[in-house]
């Protein structure tokens, strides 16, 4: 048992296990155990008895080989239009209390119809994702904003509510290539130890478009009316569409399968060098473990040398191109099914309603802040009701600066402790702060509004709630990423369902606020996400044998080849 993890009995490489960690001699020799892992690339300074997981090519277009500086780069430029894509959804609500005035509509209605634009993101998921695992992710990511540029347009214009919901849902279709192709480009180009404080990046520049768009447009609306945060949104995107196409080359990239460390390649490549050099298996027919992580090292020095810097690296002319030709060879209609399909794996099960859920609710908090804080004993204006998002974006700020470099150095410590081998559920660990801190801010937020407690009693635990679920963001999306990182995107769009459940919720919530109060409606959202976070426990516990099975019963190997 690896730190609660249970062992596997079937396979000798569970898909997602990985050697992570060795140790470094004083005359820099690695090894691991008996085996000698010099030949493998590793990290570099404090992380130099890290494994390069997953192991790099030795060609220069490669992603992994790219420079960290590039890198970052890209990943700024890509998280700043994120920022701008969080900000667009809600970045009206502030001012619904004038819009029901304006168009004629109930709260309700308004809050109601324009939610459609969460259900066209979730069903747009499994397009803009599935043109994106066969075609590149660079096109897509330049379809998506081009989309949200013309609808900010047409919003600027928009004068009517069918005219803006129409325009809306043209924009959801743009924004959708952001709810999961930023974690699969992550998943591309950083290794496993480098991804936590990206992926905590992005939600950061997630939750700070979401928070802080709702602060300026608050003031917008009150100044210049609605429609102008469509206006300077379509200046942001027009800027971007650009910088997109000079700073955001294709990322996805094919590579000899023996450098994929994590994904469970050796015991093919054993049987595959046992054809070959007549290696003599152990006795008793299994490889163990030992045997497979020697056989993938000698796998990998072959493939390293097979090769070689024969390919040229790609000019900088060249990268600036669209379409770089298809980048998977399965048939579209077969990746857009796959993600459906992704949903009876345990581990894609779990983080649909882990993170599906959880966010949920602060899409639909965040769609009844006006209701909330613009009613006695509050009476906010405008503007006021924009400034409560200070809470959510303080809290998103400290909860990224947090959690991002912890998540890293969890994975390290524990894979350390575990003599090198690493699980992607030790990710899971960060969900113990969710649970203690998630429930207590979604009972507090509740409670305090139904007692009329001061402003800043809710104002705190509205903060809370987008600090806590930073952290469950960035376990779930790395446990995804670590299980199943040739299949991320068609697992990212399957836990995107959830933009349906938002949908749903949406609908009702303000009718069930003024119905039972704030109180019940809170407690009742706590206590599942309570029940929620428990559950990480037996997936924590089970989840390598979950691994093992869905990677050797035939109804899931034909769900991954399908």
């Amino acid at each position: 048992m690896g730190l609660g993890v249970l062992e596997d009995k079937h396979l000798s490489h569970v898909p997602g296990t990985a050697l992570l960690t060795d140790v470094v001699g004083s005359d820099n020799y690695h090894s691991h155990g008996e085996l000698n892992t010099s030949a493998l690339r590793h990290g570099k300074g404090r992380d130099s008895d890290v494994l390069l997981v997953p192991q790099p090519s030795n060609s220069p277009n490669d992603p992994l080989n790219w420079s960290l500086l590039k890198k970052d780069l890209m990943l700024f430029f890509i998280c700043i239009d994120t920022a701008v894509v969080g900000a667009w959804g809600p970045m009206i609500t502030p001012g619904f209390v004038e819009m029901t005035s304006q168009f004629g509509i109930s709260y309700n209605k308004l809050n109601g119809d324009l939610g459609y634009g969460i259900l066209m993101i979730g069903l747009s998921c499994f397009v803009t994702n599935s043109m994106a695992v066969v075609w590149g992710r660079r096109p897509i990511f330049l379809l998506g904003n081009l989309l949200l540029f013309i609808s900010s347009i047409g919003g600027f214009y928009a004068h009517s509510f069918n005219s803006l919901l129409g325009f809306r849902l043209i924009g959801c279709i743009g924004m959708s290539p952001f709810e999961v192709l930023v974690t699969t480009t992550i998943a591309d180009i950083y290794f496993v130890h480098q991804r936590g404080v990206r992926l905590a990046a992005w939600g950061l520049c997630l939750s700070i478009g979401v928070g802080g768009g709702t602060i300026i447009s608050g003031y917008i609306i009150q100044n210049l009316g609605w429609n102008w945060t469509y206006g300077i949104c379509a200046i942001m995107f027009g800027i971007w569409i650009i910088v997109l196409f000079l700073f955001c080359p294709e990322t996805a990239y094919r590579r000899d399968d023996s450098l994929n460390t994590d994904l469970g390649t050796g015991q093919k490549h054993l049987n595959q060098i046992t054809r070959n050099d007549n290696v003599k298996k152990v006795e008793g027919g299994s490889p163990g473990t030992g045997d497979v992580i020697e056989v993938e090292i000698e796998a990998i020095e072959r493939a390293t040398i097979d090769n070689g810097w024969s390919e040229k690296k790609h000019s900088y002319w060249h990268d600036l191109k669209i379409f770089h030709g298809r980048v998977s060879d399965d048939p579209f209609w077969k990746v857009l099914a796959r993600p459906f399909m992704m949903l009876i794996f345990p581990q894609v099960l779990f983080s649909f309603f882990a993170y599906g859920l959880t966010t949920s609710w602060l899409v639909v908090v965040g769609s009844v802040l006006a209701q909330l804080f613009t009613a006695p004993p509050y009476n906010f204006s405008v503007s006021g009701v924009g400034l409560v998002s200070i809470a959510s974006l303080i809290g998103a700020l400290i909860g990224a600066f947090v959690s991002g470099p912890i998540a890293d150095w969890i994975i390290k410590m524990m894979s350390r402790r575990n003599g090198g081998i690493y699980e992607p559920e030790f990710r899971l660990v960060l969900i113990v702060i969710t649970f203690v801190l998630g429930g207590m801010s979604f009972f507090g937020f509740g409670w305090s509004l139904q007692e009329q407690d001061p402003w800043i009693a809710p104002v705190i635990f509205y903060g809370l709630q987008y600090f806590s679920v930073g952290f469950m963001t960035i376990a779930v999306y790395g446990y995804l990423t670590d299980c199943h990182r040739d299949k991320a995107p068609e697992a990212f769009a399957a836990i995107n369902l959830r933009n349906i459940y938002s949908f749903g919720m949406n609908y009702f919530i303000s009718d069930w606020i003024s119905s039972q109060g704030p109180k019940e409606v809170f407690c009742i959202i706590g206590g599942v996400h309570v029940f929620i976070c428990l559950c990480a426990i037996p997936m924590y516990i089970y989840g390598k044998r979950c691994r093992s099975w869905t990677s050797r019963v035939k109804i899931f190997e034909k769900v991954m080849r399908a």
